[in-house]
């Protein structure tokens, strides 16, 4: 079969339900006009890599948004709510017989997912795509990878060799010609090499930080764009709305960022040299103690904006404007400083209790609120020794904080934290 090693070889990693990302990656792709003339995936990735080879990128925009756990696996009633596995007290009569149901079936029973491939995937139209495509999986029978390409799958079996791909464990393994399957993961998660056997020398990899064995890229000679989740969430079977919506508009964003559409480090920021040009910053914020990994980065106020965020815990999954982080940061910090005025008005025995509370969280690392509230909690609380023993150790643990905490004093109005005068008068180191 001809394909044409000149387009961009498209290889998507395996990882569940977080193959949504893949989608988020493919949009992006398609509104910065990159040319992909070859899909190659392992697992969830060979299954987004056929539709996508098909041309049937809006199908797979419209499934990210509409799959539920009943889509994937059969399970008994109860199991599952709302979209989501759902294991609890209602369900332990009901386990047992589950439980069975999994052995005598070797495996949890994907029936659903491969009826939603096998109804939408129209393997005459992917043949004729002039797309090359290609699934890594692992003959059971054997214990042997196998990297089988489009031409290389029979005829009326396409489908059978997505299902080999990406039967996790715990999943029935699927049968072809009589030999069991597994999931390709297990050998390689990340299909880079195929595509380099292949003779693809311009390749875009999306990364979904999957379960597997990823090995390691031999890019000498070679093109290669390596996409990869920046924020680590969910599971393989996390099946929640909110994180799948989520975790696609990562992926586009991650890619939009990786193609210079977007800048910055944790947050997806629109590049403006204009602002960057006239900002004239507070002689106040302390720029020599920028983080590490900004530490060569002359963007002064990219610098303070993404230290301001980050120790307020703004939302990264969004694209911003530096004047609609600005606005982000402003509402998150006065929401702070409100619930740390309240905090304080209290009784001498509840902020001694909270001085305890803030003291194990610093020294275990055990965060409920964002940095900046604990930051000002110390501040306030503690006499000096005792505050820049617990600063320091924030600080270690969250470099953005001097310049993100001397940003937000230049532009919020911060009342004095008004502590209850009977524990001033009391208060010990």
């Amino acid at each position: 079969m001809y394909h044409n090693t000149e387009d961009y070889c498209l290889v998507l990693g395996g990882g569940g339900s977080k193959g949504v990302y893949h989608i988020g990656v493919w949009q992006a792709l398609q509104q910065l006009g990159i040319p992909v003339g070859a899909f190659l995936g392992t697992s969830i990735g060979a299954v987004i890599a056929a539709f996508l080879a098909q041309g049937s990128g809006k199908f797979l925009e419209r499934l990210g948004q509409e799959i539920t756990v009943d889509n994937v696996i059969n399970l008994p009633d109860g199991f599952a709510r709302d979209g989501e596995i759902d294991i609890g007290l209602h369900t332990i009569s009901s386990i047992p017989h589950f439980f069975a149901s999994i052995l005598n079936n070797k495996g949890l029973d994907t029936a659903p997912f491969r009826r939603l491939i096998g109804d939408n995937l129209d393997e005459e139209a992917l043949r004729k795509s002039g797309k090359d495509f290609g699934v890594v999986t692992i003959n059971v029978t054997n214990l042997k990878p196998r990297e089988v390409f489009l031409e290389d799958m029979e005829y009326g079996k396409v489908v059978d060799y997505i299902m080999a791909s990406s039967a996790f464990p715990g999943f029935k393994n699927p049968q072809i010609d009589g030999k069991s399957f597994m999931d390709g993961g297990m050998y390689d998660n990340i299909p880079y090499a195929m595509a380099r056997k292949r003779g693809y020398r311009k390749i875009i990899v999306s990364d979904l930080s999957g379960i597997g064995r990823t090995r390691r890229p031999q890019i000498d000679g070679c093109i290669t764009v390596y996409i990869k989740n920046s924020i680590d969430m969910g599971w393989v079977l996390d099946m929640n709305r909110d994180f799948l919506n989520a975790f696609m508009l990562l992926g586009y964003l991650d890619t939009m960022r990786t193609f210079g559409r977007f800048t910055g480090y944790s947050y997806f920021l629109e590049p403006d040299n204009e602002q960057e040009q006239v900002y004239a910053p507070d002689p106040s914020i302390p720029f020599d103690k920028k983080p590490q990994y900004m530490c060569y980065d002359r963007r002064e106020l990219l610098v303070a904006l993404e230290c301001a965020a980050s120790i307020l815990n703004v939302e990264k999954i969004h694209a911003y404007s530096y004047g609609e982080l600005e606005k982000a940061i402003l509402k998150s910090a006065r929401e702070t400083e409100d619930k740390i005025v309240r905090v304080v008005q209290t009784s001498k025995e509840r902020i001694i209790s909270l001085m305890k509370e803030l003291k194990e969280a610093v020294l275990n690392r055990n965060f409920t609120e964002c940095p900046y509230y604990y930051y000002r909690l110390v501040t306030a609380l503690f006499q000096p020794s005792s505050s820049e023993i617990l600063k320091k150790a924030l600080e270690r643990l969250n470099p953005e904080l001097p310049i993100g905490v001397a940003w937000i004093a230049c532009h919020v109005s911060r009342s004095p934290v008004a502590i209850p005068a009977e524990f001033l008068a009391k208060r010990t180191e």
